[in-house]
């Protein structure tokens, strides 16, 4: 949500671009993981205009809606193509359809979507009234963009045919490349960890769907299978915490665990350079898949390998740069977990080359803003074409 001023990279770079005149709409505040996020401050030369709003519903995923701005947003800015970072099944989605046909005007809208599974069926949510609102919407936008392929099949399989195109997302790569030597001296020190340990990461909320079960069933297994300086650093919580160390306690490997609950944000990039493995093990559960992974593009930055399942939108994220294992296998984990372990000296720093190089030309905010520019242009001028 763009109250964070993390999530509103994609409209500094935006704006930036030239001929671009950028109006953002922002609540005045979301709910986040339990808390209340009130509007960061918007930084000084920031290449786009700011219009705050009021939602409700703050924080209820695809309910939330706006009780004020949405009509002084667009009358402010005047422009000549909307770009809708929410979901086509959402109220805020409806809303801007609406908002545009009650003032007359005839300008296209694009939506970005993370969705990769169904616009049918919606298992967490309340299914008939989002597949109503997205059977209203899809009609009525011009163009999408999508965050991973599923989203582009999931698109079709609605019936949408108008210009779609997967961009994936944006990574602050430069700033995950960064690296602040005595900071991590202290960290090092204060986690008992030390230059012979190989330290195997998951940063992230710990959740059944991450699939926990599997990469502390895969690390015991590495550690049985002589490699004595293997390390597990968890940086995150969330409901599985508890059920996570009594399995830990249970397989013996507790003592090879460091746990950090919560980390600023500013912080994130320190401890991702402790790695020398970051997994993402995650698995999908009824109608929830991951769409992303943003943390795999963080450590690639980082020059951290990266290993993840092969579900969801993991596999095209990682791409040629990293190992994939089978979905809820976690004797595939550790198997890919030891070939990493025991990578030569040269293969290991080609691989991280190529993760470093992957995350700079695919993932950048610049390289995402550039792409959502393209397709913008395209519908205000059809003639420049898009597929």
């Amino acid at each position: 949500m763009f109250v964070n001023a993390h999530y509103r990279r994609c409209a500094d770079e935006l704006g930036a671009l030239p001929n671009v005149e950028l109006t953002v709409l922002v609540p005045d505040r979301w709910r986040m993981n339990g808390g209340v996020l009130p509007l960061d401050n918007v930084r000084a030369g920031a290449p786009y205009r700011i219009v705050i709003g009021k939602a409700g519903w703050r924080g209820y995923e695809n309910r939330g809606f706006y009780r004020s701005g949405l009509v002084r947003a667009i009358l402010v800015a005047r422009p000549e193509v909307i770009y809708l970072m929410e979901e086509p099944f959402s109220i805020f989605a409806a809303e801007v359809l609406a908002a545009r046909a009650l003032l007359g005007l005839n300008i296209p809208v694009v939506f970005f979507t993370w969705n990769n599974l169904s616009l049918s069926t919606f298992d967490y949510r309340p299914s008939i009234f989002y597949h109503t609102i997205s059977s209203w919407s899809l009609p009525r936008f011009n163009a999408a963009l999508t965050a991973n392929l599923d989203g582009v099949r999931v698109l079709r399989d609605a019936g949408f045919r108008k210009p779609t195109e997967r961009i994936g997302y944006g990574v602050d790569t430069k700033h995950f490349a960064t690296v602040h030597t005595p900071e991590l001296m202290q960290l090092r020190e204060q986690l008992g960890l030390t230059p012979e340990d190989f330290v195997v990461g998951f940063i992230g909320r710990m959740l059944w769907m991450k699939g926990l079960d599997l990469l502390v069933e895969a690390f015991a297994e590495v550690r049985r299978s002589g490699y004595p300086n293997a390390k597990l650093l968890l940086v995150g919580s969330g409901d599985y915490e508890a059920d996570f160390f009594r399995e830990a306690k249970r397989l013996g490997v507790q003592s090879e665990i460091r746990h950090v609950r919560t980390v600023p944000q500013s912080q994130v990039t320190a401890y991702m350079h402790l790695l020398n493995a970051l997994v993402l093990p995650s698995r999908r559960v009824g109608m929830w898949s991951e769409q992303f992974g943003r943390v795999l593009v963080e450590a690639m930055a980082a020059g951290v390998p990266v290993v993840g399942s092969n579900s969801g939108a993991i596999p095209e994220v990682i791409g040629d740069v990293g190992f994939t294992f089978l979905e809820n296998d976690a004797a595939d984990l550790a198997q890919k977990l030891k070939l990493l372990i025991d990578l030569p000296s040269i293969t290991r720093t080609q691989l991280i080359e190529r993760g470093r190089m992957r995350a700079r030309e695919e993932f950048t905010w610049h390289r995402f803003a550039q792409r959502s520019y393209a397709m913008l242009e395209s519908v205000i001028h059809p003639s420049v074409g898009h597929s």
